[in-house]
């Protein structure tokens, strides 16, 4: 006659077991459960196989059940990695090359005092001037470029360049930009220069209205 019935967790269907080292083994081989609940010949009510004194050794070294993995989902984790991996490659990729860009440009004159003057008169036939200052506009101020003495709009620069060394065969430039503007106009300015050829940048700080 068995002493020993073990059941699922809250099932009226018992299983009959002779003795407790069955119960044991039973649970090593996972045939039970530690949720599952046993009753013993001195047990008054069910209770559950890990919380039982009998098996609680036992329980505590059975190692639970590994989860279903579902093969139609996806663990976007990896992807999410590389797509951080990429954008931190990206920002320093461009941090840098706007650092190349400054560091290309010739520095003023540092035996130089006060704010450096350009002599046009003895350059004047070799270079062409681009000014970028911030010029008022009602309540505001804006960026106003000027090619020579000519307004051009940002977007158009390389191409008026283009027109203008092609005309007169000037490949040097002559660049003053006032502090408050912005740094990307600064850079739009320089990547015109480069891509039309400019051989020499010259910097100022100052330059006639």
């Amino acid at each position: 006659m068995a002493d020993w019935f073990v059941r699922q967790e809250g099932s009226p269907d018992a299983v009959a077991v002779p003795d407790a080292v069955a119960v044991a083994e039973g649970l090593r081989d996972g045939n039970w459960l530690p949720t599952d609940e046993v009753k013993g010949p001195a047990d008054a009510s069910w209770r559950s196989i890990e919380d039982h004194p009998t098996f609680a050794e036992v329980a505590a070294d059975v190692e639970p059940p590994k989860p279903e993995v579902d093969d139609a989902q996806l663990d976007m984790n990896p992807l999410i990695d590389v797509c951080l991996v990429l954008l931190i490659f990206f920002i320093l990729t461009i941090t840098y090359a706007s650092l190349e860009r400054s560091i290309d440009i010739p520095p003023g004159n540092p035996d130089q005092q006060g704010p450096g003057q350009v002599d046009f008169k003895d350059i004047r036939d070799q270079v062409f001037v681009v000014t970028a200052r911030m010029e008022a506009d009602g309540d505001a101020d804006k960026v106003v470029v000027r090619l020579e003495k000519n307004v051009v709009p940002i977007e158009k620069l390389g191409e008026e360049m283009k027109k203008l060394i092609q005309a007169t065969g000037r490949r040097q430039m002559v660049l003053y930009v006032d502090k408050p503007v912005p740094w990307g106009v600064f850079t739009a300015i320089l990547d015109a220069a480069k891509g039309n050829g400019v051989t020499n940048v010259m910097r100022t700080n100052s330059i006639g209205p």
